[in-house]
């Protein structure tokens, strides 16, 4: 009982965030890794990137927000939030794959 009371004390675990943020980040980094190898354009990489992992982005952001429900934020909030965190990867990737595209 009183390990029990401590746990819902102690709140949400952050570690629970891990994995589904790193499964996103390994899928968005593979199709970045695909999508050179295609000699795919900036233009459309930056179109196809943000359809590309939708069962890890989804989960990602479901992780998140349960995350900050948890932690007593707001669903609408966290859910922005949430959506944010997952735009801010495809963001990031597009503009390294701009980087690592050699010019036309």
């Amino acid at each position: 009982m009183l390990v029990a009371m401590m746990m819902l004390l102690a709140g949400p675990n952050p570690q629970a965030l891990t994995a589904p943020r790193k499964a996103y980040a390994a899928c968005v980094k593979r199709f970045e890794t695909q999508s050179l190898a295609a000699k795919m354009t900036p233009a459309a990489y930056s179109v196809a990137v943000k359809s590309a992992c939708p069962a890890e982005s989804a989960t990602f952001v479901r992780a998140l927000v349960a995350y900050d429900v948890a932690m007593g934020g707001k669903r609408a909030t966290a859910a922005a939030t949430a959506a944010s965190d997952a735009a801010d990867y495809v963001l990031t990737s597009e503009e390294r794959f701009k980087e690592m595209t050699p010019p036309q």
